[in-house]
């Protein structure tokens, strides 16, 4: 099993980061979890086709984690992808995608008229998931996991599992023990990291900051009491510099740590 940090940015416009996606993949299988901006893209960078992906899996509901996911359908449609495409999250993921499927029609059903065999709607499978086993497939299981977002009332991390590997990728969240419990003994965690001195917003209120967000300081402490072999950073600030992140989580974590960087494969 292996994970390919798509997008490790956020919201802000960044050439170096597109918006957080990530890519594992598993013998014949390939799952991805969140479509940010420019995910589809980094997909075909890294040698995965939209047709090849039939199960793709949203954290929560900001714009920045699912914002191609129209894209991605009509990327996914175009490629021939006629296989049922599973797509797993919160509730009213059911309800976006009816409305991308309805906003696209038009677009499809123009396509539908060039093309040599005649072609139905894009077939989506969509699963409004609660904390627990989201999928199983080809010897992996994937765990759905409640995280802490404010003010979102149902973020999640996920957990891949396969015979001999554990990946977590934590979504977007503050340090939470139930994120520490299911990422215990990881082979790799996979977590978001803001500096929140470096957040250029003037209109959000910073003090929701430390009950939606992890900082540098306090994720070395997370991936300390989780014991994880290899500490991968990701959803991070345009401001961030790679080698000030890493100052900072030495200082209280001493395991092996990745600082992410778009299309990096582990």
């Amino acid at each position: 099993m292996q994970v390919s940090l798509l997008g490790t940015g956020l919201p802000f416009p960044n050439p170096k980061r597109r918006g957080p996606g990530y890519a594992v993949r598993a013998g014949a299988s390939n799952f991805i979890v969140d479509c940010g901006s420019g995910i589809v893209a980094r997909m075909v960078e890294a040698g995965v086709r939209p047709d090849e992906v039939d199960h793709l899996f949203i954290t929560h509901l900001h714009s920045d984690h699912y914002i191609d996911l129209g894209h991605f359908i009509i990327c996914r449609w175009i490629y021939g992808g006629d296989a049922p495409w599973h797509i797993y999250g919160p509730a009213g993921i059911r309800t976006m995608v009816d409305r991308l499927l309805e906003m696209h029609r038009p677009d499809l059903e123009m396509r539908m008229k060039i093309r040599k065999t005649p072609r139905g709607m894009p077939n989506i499978v969509v699963h409004e998931i609660d904390q627990g086993l989201a999928a199983e497939v080809d010897g992996v299981r994937v765990t759905a996991f409640d995280v802490e977002h404010y003010p979102l009332d149902q973020p999640f991390g996920y957990l891949f599992e396969s015979k001999d590997r554990r990946i977590v990728l934590s979504g977007d969240t503050c340090p939470c023990e139930n994120l520490i419990r299911h990422a215990h003994g990881a082979d790799v965690l996979i977590h978001e990291c803001v500096q929140y001195d470096k957040w250029k917003a003037p209109d959000i209120d910073k003090g929701h900051t430390p009950h939606a967000h992890t900082s540098p300081e306090r994720l070395s402490l997370v991936a300390r009491d989780a014991e994880i072999g290899l500490l991968v950073t990701t959803h991070m600030l345009p401001d961030s510099e790679p080698r000030e992140l890493s100052e900072i989580i030495r200082r209280d974590y001493a395991g092996a740590l990745v600082i992410g960087e778009d299309l990096m494969t582990l």
